[in-house]
């Protein structure tokens, strides 16, 4: 019996668990510790090797960088050069500066209303509804035309 209830508390507690580890609110490689990554973790080694001045993404400062391209052909960034390659092109990331260009949007005239426009019932009206039906009636005959000529054209292959 005890051995029952231990069984069925170690069961709920891997059910409560698990969602949490889904969404990622729960990390249990960094509760058992390095042991079971082979020391440091992917992303530790990933952080380890960005420059400096390039891990957060909002700065108040220009960051100085170098873009180049590897024997792949693959463009890649860093606050230093690497030493094999001698084309790296030095940029400067201005914080102040926007990506996309403005683009000037002309002013709209006004147009004038039309008596048509004003003549519309509100579709929350005895007289809207009734269009509505109205409408509605005329696009339910319009599908069914619809169906009869395709059922027509089926019959005839």
């Amino acid at each position: 019996m005890k051995l029952k209830i231990l069984s069925m508390l170690i069961i709920l507690g891997m059910l409560s668990v698990t969602p949490m580890i889904y969404m990622g609110k729960l990390n249990p490689m960094e509760l058992l510790g390095s042991g079971f990554s082979g020391g440091a973790s992917e992303f530790e080694k990933l952080k380890a090797k960005a420059p400096r001045n390039m891990t957060s993404v909002v700065t108040d400062e220009k960051v100085q960088v170098y873009k180049w391209r590897d024997k792949n052909g693959v463009m890649q960034f860093g606050s230093t050069p690497p030493p094999e390659v001698r084309n790296a092109q030095q940029v400067e990331l201005n914080p102040n500066s926007n990506v996309v260009k403005a683009v000037k949007v002309p002013a709209e005239e006004e147009k004038p209303v039309a008596s048509a426009d004003l003549a519309q019932p509100s579709p929350y009206s005895v007289k809207g509804m009734k269009k509505v039906m109205d409408d509605a009636k005329d696009i339910e005959q319009m599908l069914q035309q619809s169906h009869e000529q395709r059922s027509k054209a089926l019959n005839d292959l």
